[in-house]
């Protein structure tokens, strides 16, 4: 997880490409994939809005999620990065449920 919080850390600082004007082109395009997820050149974009948590502020995480639990994303807003796993293959809603509690947002 620290591996990958570096990783993350990095990307969004522009400082992964040689370019650092590339790392604006993952958040460009956002096409929805499922509500209430986008995906835009390699990344995910999750909104957590007053919908899905009523009575809170709406929160972005930028990032991605693997198929086997495992994710990697910021929350502009608050400006944390969150990383881990649950290694279940089964579990891919799980990661989302764990990140919105981890920022103290109650998506029941």
């Amino acid at each position: 997880a620290g591996e990958t919080l570096a990783f993350v850390r990095a990307l969004v600082a522009g400082q992964v490409f040689a370019d650092p004007s590339t790392a604006g082109l993952m958040r460009e395009r956002w096409i929805p994939i499922g509500y209430p997820l986008q995906y835009g050149l390699g990344m995910m974009r999750f909104r957590v809005n007053r919908l899905i948590a009523p009575g809170r502020r709406p929160v972005t995480l930028v990032g991605h999620s693997g198929a086997s639990g495992s994710w990697a994303f910021h929350c502009p807003e608050h400006d944390v990065f969150l990383a881990g796993t649950v290694d279940q293959l089964g579990a891919r809603g799980l990661p989302f449920r764990l990140m919105a509690r981890a920022l103290r947002i109650d998506t029941r």
